[in-house]
């Protein structure tokens, strides 16, 4: 009897260790199937944090994004004159006369006149016409005018906004410039901007249209701002190769530059 209740226990207690071992290999198990989880998960967010990435840094031309100098009798500003474009001084659209958007530091009553030229790429004029800054500072719209010709597609085209502060035939302007060029929308894009899924500002920005994706999410923030516009405007705003951090919490005024007649 005595060796029959011996066999017992020992038969008890292998069972006991047997599960014990059996369940730190299925917690072992457990943990590395986790972390792999884990990591698959952070790679996928990281890979589609990148998909996302805007990326404006591609070939530009010569410009002058931010105004400035000694020579301008314009006031000096802790932010200066500066065109809401990429750092290559390039931005492209798909219509034939679109807005440009520009940090004004300056009042009307500081700024003595105002002139908007475009030129082609052989200099000539296309356009060329004075205007009015709105009654507040800040980020500007300027469209250019029905009465300019529309912009050729696959063409480049050269701007000039130019405030002065003097008499303007004989001071020198505080000016920026840079340049347009008109592209056509892809048979992909046209059918994602009719779908609507994404809104049409991502859809130009993830295809580096960027005087359209400024334009659009500008309006929108004008007409009912919220916490997911401002990250957008954030984001677009200190993209690769935009770096204009220093914009993004100027106001935007909702009267456009008006041009004289």
């Amino acid at each position: 009897m005595k060796i029959l209740q011996l066999s017992i226990k020992l038969l008890i207690a292998n069972s006991i260790f047997l599960a014990i071992i059996c369940l730190s290999n299925f917690r072992v198990k457990t943990e590395e199937i986790n972390t792999f989880t884990n990591q698959s998960t952070s790679e996928q967010v990281d890979n589609s944090s990148q998909d996302n990435k805007l990326d404006f840094s591609g070939d530009g031309r010569p410009g002058r994004r931010s105004g400035g100098g000694s020579r301008s009798p314009c006031p000096a500003s802790q932010t200066p004159l500066t065109a809401l474009v990429p750092q290559n001084n390039m931005g492209t659209t798909v219509s034939d006369r679109p807005k440009l958007w520009f940090y004004v530091p300056y009042s009307p009553q500081q700024i003595s006149s105002g002139e908007f030229v475009l030129q082609d790429e052989q200099e000539n004029d296309v356009y060329r016409q004075t205007f009015n800054l709105p009654k507040t500072p800040g980020l500007v719209s300027l469209k250019i005018p029905q009465t300019s010709p529309p912009l050729a597609i696959n063409q480049s085209y050269r701007w000039y906004f130019k405030l002065y502060c003097g008499d303007s035939s004989s001071s020198t302007a505080n000016f920026v410039d840079g340049w347009i060029k008109r592209i056509t929308l892809t048979p992909a894009l046209k059918a994602r901007l009719r779908s609507r899924t994404t809104p049409i500002y991502q859809e130009y920005g993830k295809n580096l249209i960027w005087l359209d994706s400024l334009d659009n999410l500008a309006q929108l923030r004008l007409k009912n701002d919220n916490s997911q516009l401002e990250r957008d405007w954030t984001k677009l705003l200190t993209a690769t190769g935009v770096n204009l951090s220093e914009l993004i919490h100027k106001p935007l005024v909702v009267n456009p530059i008006s041009f004289n007649r």
